[in-house]
């Protein structure tokens, strides 16, 4: 599994990265400190189809990441972790209403998926604008 980052953006993982404040090995935004592996945010970019929406990804990933972790108080300190994870959440639905959801998981939502006729009368028009 590998890490990398090259702050000049112009790899879409390096945007994911980011844009997740991922960019230092040890350094993570996963709960000890830990790291997305570039295999990961690859994966999530080819699954949502953009970098935009594999960003949502990751801060869903982060989300359920943290709310793993139990909130604890000891002598006056309180710590909740589930704010965290709840901050990682309105991110995500934040960047999911910007850039919108991945076609697989719009088709497990609706059990189906708007397909493009390839014909000779419609390769532009998707079905669910007919």
């Amino acid at each position: 599994m590998t890490f990398t980052y090259d702050d000049t953006l112009s790899a879409d993982c390096d945007k994911v990265r980011f844009y997740l404040q991922d960019t230092a090995v040890g350094e993570g935004p996963l709960p000890g400190d830990g790291n997305f592996t570039d295999e990961e945010l690859e994966g999530l970019i080819d699954v949502e189809g953009v970098w935009q929406r594999a960003v949502a990804a990751g801060l869903e990933t982060l989300a359920n990441a943290w709310r793993r972790y139990p909130s604890f108080e000891a002598d006056g300190l309180n710590l909740k972790r589930s704010d965290i994870a709840d901050g990682y959440a309105a991110q995500a639905k934040e960047w999911r209403r910007k850039f919108g959801e991945s076609s697989a998981a719009a088709t497990s939502r609706t059990g189906s998926r708007a397909v493009t006729r390839v014909d000779s009368y419609s390769d532009d028009i998707d079905s669910h604008e007919v």
